[in-house]
């Protein structure tokens, strides 16, 4: 048992030095206009998405940190091979580990199709837990240079709900038009070649300039804390966050604690029930400790919930792909869309709020349930691997 926990320290030690090496630096975009339209329902997002790959011209890139093999994924393939086919040029980049379950035989049908598939973040054999731990969490998609899409869906059934674990899926995402686009292709150029060493000579093909004004937020190795602060620092009557996963660092911690001295509400929306193993009772501590200090935590019940979001004020909203978690802060590769016009904040907050309100009171039974009899045991671990979450 003692040599067990030794190396499970030793692990986490080195996991948590990674947060102290370099990679590639992110690139700050500057603000740009951008049209916006929102979407909280996977079926009507795939929709408007399918269409939208299916009217493509000249090239389809596709950036998801999982890609399964199932039912809709097959769809999907479908979709870009039929794509590649007609003369389109299609680049897929999923994360190695987030898609492993794609089968071999759908990879060798996409690339006899002629689509381009590759992995992100594969393993180094020279740097095995830092590849391993660091995965690219990015969403994004762009298609002739005149769409992008980015958010919290991935490609698998139940994001379309037809998975038996959860009823119902609810996930945030953006269908952008406008100078931004040319902001998501930069970015998924970069991942692209970053991961490929091939340099992609594919341009934006704006038309349009769009109406909001926002700001693409790639971030990496750290710099999503800072990303994170900046936002809550700004808030002078209301802080909502939506996220999966709720595992702040002291800082973030400690400032929204602060804002609750002072009187600024904070709503927290979480899922009652988890997706992952030990993640709800690492992040029950934290949604324990803010709600005594006047947090109003609510349990989203009916599905899981998937979202994240951040909301201050009516100034600013966050959506992307990052979660309120250390894996978000320290390891992944993330990106968000920071907005700043106020008619479209209060546009957006109205969909949260009718998740908040529809969502039920944090309760003191929750933090043991389903089973209490090991609910001690997941705590312990939880307490361990919570870095790592």
């Amino acid at each position: 048992m003692w040599v067990l926990i030794v190396i499970i320290i030793v692990i986490i030690f080195f996991l948590i030095k990674q947060k102290l090496e370099t990679d590639p630096i992110d690139h700050t975009y500057p603000h740009r206009l951008a049209n916006i339209d929102f979407y909280n329902h996977g079926e009507e997002l795939y929709d408007q998405y399918f269409k939208d790959i299916q009217s493509a011209t000249q090239f389809v890139c596709v950036s998801f940190f999982i890609v399964k093999s199932d039912h809709f994924s097959e769809t999907f393939f479908k979709l870009l091979s039929d794509a590649s086919s007609r003369g389109v040029e299609v680049y897929l980049l999923v994360d190695r580990l987030g898609s492993f379950a794609i089968r071999r035989k759908d990879r060798e049908d996409l690339k006899k199709a002629g689509v381009q598939i590759e992995y992100s973040n594969r393993f180094n054999i020279l740097s095995p837990l830092r590849s391993f731990n660091r995965r690219n969490h990015r969403k994004i998609s762009i298609i002739d240079g005149r769409i992008a899409y980015i958010g919290g869906y991935n490609i698998g059934d139940e994001y379309i709900n037809q998975n038996s674990k959860f009823s119902f899926w609810r996930d945030y995402h953006l269908r952008l038009q406008g100078d931004v686009v040319k902001d998501v292709l930069d970015l998924f150029k970069q991942d692209w070649e970053q991961n490929t060493y091939e340099a992609l000579e594919i341009n934006s093909n704006v038309d349009i300039t769009g109406h909001y004004r926002c700001q693409l937020i790639p971030t990496s190795n750290g710099k999503l804390q800072e990303t994170f602060l900046n936002l809550v620092r700004q808030a002078e009557s209301r802080i909502a966050i939506g996220s999966p996963y709720f595992i702040p660092n002291k800082k973030l911690l400690d400032l929204l604690e602060k804002k609750l001295a002072q009187g600024i509400k904070v709503q927290i929306i979480y899922p009652h029930d988890s997706d992952h193993i030990l993640v709800k009772e690492a992040s029950a501590p934290f949604l324990s400790r803010l709600h005594r200090a006047g947090a109003e935590v609510r349990l989203f019940q009916e599905g899981f919930y998937h979202a994240k979001a951040i909301f201050i004020d009516d100034k600013v909203c966050d959506i992307g792909t990052a979660n309120f978690d250390r894996r978000s802060l320290y390891f992944n590769h993330e990106v968000n869309l920071l907005m700043y016009d106020q008619e479209l904040v209060r546009k957006l907050y109205t969909y949260y709020e009718q998740d908040f309100n529809y969502a039920t009171p944090i309760y003191e039974e929750w933090y043991e349930y389903p089973n209490s009899k090991t609910h001690i045991v997941k705590k312990i671990l939880a307490k361990w691997f919570h870095p790592l979450l």
